[in-house]
C-alpha cells in the first residue's frame, strides 16, 4: 500500500515539516508556564480530551479490524486508504496531549516527548507505505482505547495497560521482522520495515525506563512510610 494522491500530510517532507512548529509551540508553552504557571482550564480539558479519544480510538479499531474481518459491508462508506489516513492523521492530533499536559504544569517524560515526536514518521513508513497495516494499527488503537480512558477517569483500566502496551509493541516489531525473514532485504518495504523496527525498538526501551523508574519511586515511597513496596 502506498499513498499516490496529494492529501496533506502523507509525504514524507510534510510530515518533517510538522516537527520544528510543534516543538517551537511547545517550548514556547513550557516558558510562558514556567513564568507564570499551569492553565487552571488545562486539567478538565485534557480530560476531556482523553474521554472523546479513547471513543475516537475505540470505534477505529473497530473499523480497522472490520476493514479485514468484514463484519459489516463498509466499504461504500469508508476504504481501506480512508482508514489508513485517519490514522495517521490522529497521531498528528496526538500533539494536543503535549500541549494539555504543558499548560497543565506536567512534566513530559523521555518516553511521552520521543513517542509524539516521531509518531507520524513510523506511521508514514509503517502505515501509509506498507502493506498488512491494519494489525499493527488496530493493536496501537485498542491499546490507546484503554490509556485515554484511564486518563479521562476510568481508573479500573490501568491494570491492562502494561499488557496491551507491550504486546502492541512486541507485535509491532514481530510482523516487521518476519517481513524480513520471508521476503528478504531487497524486498520493496525493507527500508519502511527497517525504520518501523528501530523506532519501534526505542519506544520499548523508553517504555521499559519509564517502567522502571516508576517502580523505583514505589519502592521508595514505600521504604520511607516503613510499608512493604508492591
Amino acid at each position: 500500500m502506498a499513498f499516490e494522491d496529494d492529501r496533506p500530510l502523507t509525504s514524507l517532507q510534510s510530515v518533517i515539516l510538522t516537527t520544528g512548529p510543534f516543538v517551537f509551540l511547545w517550548s514556547t508553552l513550557r516558558g510562558y508556564v514556567a513564568r507564570n504557571g499551569p492553565f487552571r482550564f488545562a486539567r478538565p480539558v485534557t480530560r476531556l480530551n482523553s474521554q472523546l479519544y479513547a471513543l475516537f480510538s475505540l470505534a477505529l479499531a473497530y473499523l480497522i479490524l472490520n476493514d479485514v474481518l468484514h463484519f459489516q459491508d463498509l466499504q461504500q462508506v469508508v476504504k481501506s486508504s480512508d482508514l489508513a489516513y485517519i490514522y495517521h492523521l490522529s497521531k498528528f492530533y496526538e500533539y494536543i496531549d503535549v500541549f494539555n499536559l504543558v499548560a497543565a504544569g506536567t512534566p513530559i517524560n523521555p518516553h511521552m516527548a520521543f513517542h509524539h515526536i516521531t509518531t507520524p514518521f513510523l506511521t508514514h513508513f509503517r502505515v501509509l507505505n506498507a502493506s498488512d497495516w491494519q494489525l499493527f494499527a488496530f493493536l496501537n488503537c485498542f491499546h490507546h482505547f484503554w490509556m485515554y480512558a484511564y486518563f479521562g477517569g476510568v481508573t479500573a483500566f490501568r491494570p491492562i495497560l502494561r499488557v496491551t502496551g507491550w504486546v502492541q509493541l512486541i507485535a509491532g516489531i514481530g510482523m516487521d521482522v518476519y517481513y524480513f525473514a520471508s521476503h528478504g532485504q531487497g524486498a520493496p518495504e525493507a527500508r519502511n520495515r527497517a525504520i518501523g523496527i528501530m523506532i519501534l525498538t526505542r519506544y520499548a526501551m523508553l517504555y521499559y525506563d519509564e517502567i522502571k523508574t516508576a517502580n523505583g519511586g514505589k519502592v521508595d515511597g514505600a521504604g520511607q512510610k516503613g510499608e512493604k513496596a508492591d
